[in-house]
């Protein structure tokens, strides 16, 4: 059977650190990275989506935590169909944006490129040192099923060799019956994991589906369920994910992850649902 590695998608979220969860001597960077791993054996980067972390960080972030401690990263937002601040751009990015926040779009085939090779190379960081387990492309609910966006998922993948990718969707028109056979094709082709997702049942949103695409690992995350937040307009994203689990159901994701354990050499069970403490 494989191991199950158990962690959140955050350690740093403000949410977090107001909660009490990490004692009063964690009062900085460092001391709350170590007295996290000292819990959990996994964690997924939060801040790599708004930012391209820098490799002093990233380093700082290994050395902060056991030589088996796995991080997994998030993609820069940019590279799955989101709009980021000019300001998180190297400062030649940011000529004639009059401030206005940037879309994969609306840069050059040249500026696409010179991107992704900086955040390639600091993810490559984690990977040499045989500390990465995933890279994530999470898309939006706005990224429909479509046969040019199988086609940017298949070309994510030849970029990321040799790393490995999990892909998460959230819009159900890619559960429908074609358009999933052709992504879970694709998945397997290219060894990249389905993320399977625990959140609100919408009209838009995918359901708990347990599909085993990689050889490598299985990526489970749990958004809550908090359908009226979700609903809502002009909630902040800590409110959207204000659930938590209860025993009953955490056992019922429990019994599911080790069954999944006997299909792939890890299981990666990722709580999303970062406010307060909820996550841990």
């Amino acid at each position: 059977m494989s191991e199950v590695r158990v962690g959140t998608c955050s350690w740093s979220d403000k949410n977090l650190l107001s909660s009490g969860w990490y004692p009063p001597q964690a009062r900085d960077a460092a001391s709350r990275l170590k007295f996290y791993a000292r819990h959990f054996d996994t964690v997924e980067i939060d801040s790599s989506f708004y930012a391209i972390p820098s490799e002093p960080v990233l380093y700082q972030w290994v050395s902060r935590t056991p030589p088996d401690f796995i991080f997994n990263i998030k993609s820069f937002g940019l590279f799955t169909h989101h709009a980021v601040s000019p300001k998180v751009l190297p400062v030649k990015f940011q000529e004639d944006t009059a401030g206005k926040r940037i879309r994969l779009q609306d840069l050059t085939k040249e500026q696409r490129r010179t991107l992704w090779d900086i955040f390639y190379e600091r993810v490559m960081i984690l990977h040499r040192m045989g500390r990465l387990g995933y890279l994530l492309f999470q898309f939006p609910s706005t990224f429909v099923y479509s046969k040019a966006g199988l086609e940017y998922i298949r070309r994510l993948a030849v970029l990321c060799r040799p790393i490995k990718a999990a892909v998460e969707i959230r819009h159900n028109s890619w559960m429908e019956t074609s358009a999933k056979e052709k992504l879970l094709e694709l998945l397997r082709e290219e060894n990249m994991a389905y993320v399977v997702v625990d959140e609100p049942k919408l009209l838009w949103t995918v359901p708990f589906e347990p599909h085993v695409t990689a050889t490598w690992a299985v990526v489970l995350r749990f958004h809550g369920r908090n359908s009226a937040a979700w609903m809502k307009k002009g909630v902040s994203v800590a409110e959207r994910f204000a659930y938590r689990y209860d025993l009953a159901e955490l056992r019922t994701f429990a019994e599911e992850a080790v069954r999944l354990a006997g299909s792939s050499e890890r299981v990666y069970v990722m709580f999303n649902n970062c406010y307060r403490d909820y996550a841990v």
